[in-house]
């Protein structure tokens, strides 16, 4: 079965699918938001000034959603933990979008993303400045806790992966071909198609006492002790703490914008990445 999805001189918009591993609808706008302004950039040859109405059906981009398994605990700690959950989802998303798309490959992720939220534990211990200035050693250690979140995407040197591509990359993708006939295998997909893995952390930011209790000597997940303290609902699936925190100046989304877009740096600059 021929791929469906046009060239960059059809007429017809070309169709970028992206596979996201929650449910979460802050976490799948988030996704909607910083995919639609890379590709908005791709569309009008990286200048951002001049998207326009019409330039943004060049591209039409296809989020599907799936509640799948981080495979790490519910509130992971640390670094590697934290970004391990976001890979496992990102991976099983594309499992679960291949596995729905049966043998109609055209409907196949060309990006699969995970986000997972994670906590950073520090035992501090600040000198206290005396009055000229000079550190002295009469204050008590505290612990703390760093909120963050890892993002990871999996995607191709593709034609279609590429697109958001820079102005000036000089990157051949690997293949040319929309169509996908002569160029690919017996499954409809490029025969030089190779996959790569696009990774980036957000900000981090302290957690206050009351929320470092709950979570520490409580047992409690992150967004279960944020409602407790905060006094609302299912706060994760809205504003998140670092929303409440700010006052609304960065809510949940906003935050995970950022790093979803550094996370596609590779497919902005593929040939620093891909080549």
């Amino acid at each position: 079965m021929a791929d469906s999805r046009t060239s960059p001189n059809s007429d017809r918009p070309q169709i970028i699918r992206v596979a996201v591993g929650s449910k979460n609808p802050c976490k799948i706008e988030a996704v909607r938001k910083a995919f639609r302004e890379i590709l908005d950039r791709g569309a009008n040859d990286g200048n951002s000034d001049n998207v326009t109405a019409s330039s943004r059906s060049v591209v039409k981009l296809e989020i599907s959603a799936f509640d799948v398994p981080s495979g790490v605990p519910d509130q992971p700690f640390g670094d590697p933990e934290t970004r391990q959950g976001a890979m496992n989802r990102a991976h099983a998303a594309y499992n679960a979008a291949v596995e729905a798309a049966g043998d109609d490959f055209s409907q196949y992720p060309d990006f699969a993303v995970g986000l997972e939220g994670g906590l950073e534990k520090h035992i501090y211990k600040p000198q206290q400045l005396s009055t000229n200035g000079v550190g002295g050693d009469g204050m008590q250690q505290t612990e703390e806790l760093w909120c963050m979140a890892w993002m990871a995407i999996l995607g191709s040197n593709s034609a279609l992966c590429t697109l958001g591509k820079a102005a000036e990359s000089n990157f051949v993708p690997a293949t040319q071909n929309y169509s996908c006939n002569k160029n690919c295998d017996q499954n409809g997909r490029e025969k030089d198609r190779k996959f790569t893995w696009g990774y980036a952390k957000t900000a981090a930011f302290l957690l206050p006492p009351a929320l470092c209790d709950l979570v520490l000597h409580k047992n409690m997940e992150l967004g279960h002790a944020d409602d407790m303290v905060f006094r609302r609902v299912n706060s994760k699936h809205g504003s998140g703490t670092v929303g409440k925190l700010t006052d609304g100046q960065i809510d949940r989304m906003d935050y995970y914008v950022h790093s979803l877009k550094m996370a596609l740096i590779p497919w902005i600059r593929p040939e620093l990445y891909l080549g």
